[in-house]
């Protein structure tokens, strides 16, 4: 059975809007209205086959490049937009898996002890939570690709603990 990868998250947050930024926001259609600050508006529900979707249609334009985003992003989207336009101060998350020492040697293709003296030299980044290290993934296979061994665990690390 694979080992469970910590979680850890970074965030920041923004808001409230003021006033001129709000008014833009709530004309807007489309955007889901929110009953309370906090309080989510119910989500759009996909349409049974043969029936149109009532998800709405997101476009974002950023630097003159359009691009039509999917239903989850566009979903992620219209949450923010709406939690702002209510007055709502948002923070935004990022959620990332991480590994520990013992999951960081089977990737990499070594043995725990040599894991250790790596991140201890710097060789691999580590970040502490408590006294407990931790690994990102990506820094472990660029130490992997850096000494030339290819893929070394890879296969283990995908069939066992594959990141979301």
């Amino acid at each position: 059975m694979a080992e469970e990868i910590p979680i850890l998250t970074r965030s920041s947050t923004v808001g409230p809007l003021d006033e001129a930024e709000r008014k833009t926001l709530t004309g807007l259609r489309g955007l889901p209205g929110l009953a309370a600050v906090g309080t989510p508006a119910p989500a759009s529900s996909p349409a049974p086959a043969g029936q149109p979707s009532t998800t709405p249609d997101a476009t974002v334009v950023l630097d003159g490049t359009t691009v039509r985003l999917g239903p989850v992003a566009t979903a992620a989207v219209l949450e923010l937009l709406g939690r702002l336009a209510s007055g709502a101060a948002v923070t935004v998350s990022e959620q990332d898996r991480w590994l520990n020492t013992s999951q960081a040697a089977r990737l990499a293709g070594v043995s725990n002890t040599y894991l250790r003296q790596l991140a201890d030299r710097g060789e691999i980044p580590v970040t502490y939570r408590g006294t407990h290290r931790r690994i990102h993934p990506d820094d472990v296979l660029a130490w992997v690709r850096q000494r030339g061994s290819g893929e070394a665990g890879r296969a283990e690390y995908d069939s066992q603990d594959s990141p979301p």
